[in-house]
């Protein structure tokens, strides 16, 4: 995972100014992105099974889909979302170990712990 954009993480930079705007209740969106190219973001999206790809979120089921790293709105987006493109995720009413469940068996699908294990040693030069 390259990173995580969610106010609610007491890491988040706006942190304490969402938990005093929305009385610690957060919401259902967030962007997460995979150190990976823009066919490893897709093919991560097309492993799930629960989640919904979708271009429009806010809907009943979870959604997410890819924002890659060109188009016109990508200048105003911090510089994390611009180097890999994101995913934006927005959580719906399934069961909550579903969605766990989905999100933990896409990385396995999508990359396979032998390459991702060559990855990380070619990287680290070992």
């Amino acid at each position: 995972m390259a990173f995580v954009a969610y106010p609610g993480l007491q890491s988040h930079p706006q942190h304490e100014v969402a938990a005093r705007q929305f009385d610690g209740r957060f919401g259902a969106m967030m962007a997460f992105a995979i150190d990976a190219d823009t066919d490893t973001h897709n093919a991560f999206v097309a492993n799930l099974r629960v989640i919904t790809s979708a271009v429009s979120l806010g809907y009943d089921e979870s959604l997410i889909v890819h924002v890659g790293t060109e188009g016109a709105r990508v200048a105003r987006y911090p510089d994390s979302f611009r180097t890999l493109g994101h995913l934006r995720f927005s959580v719906g009413l399934e069961d909550p170990a579903d969605l766990i469940a989905d999100l933990s068996s896409a990385p396995d699908l999508t990359v396979p712990s032998s390459s991702r294990a060559t990855t990380a040693r070619s990287a680290s030069g070992k």
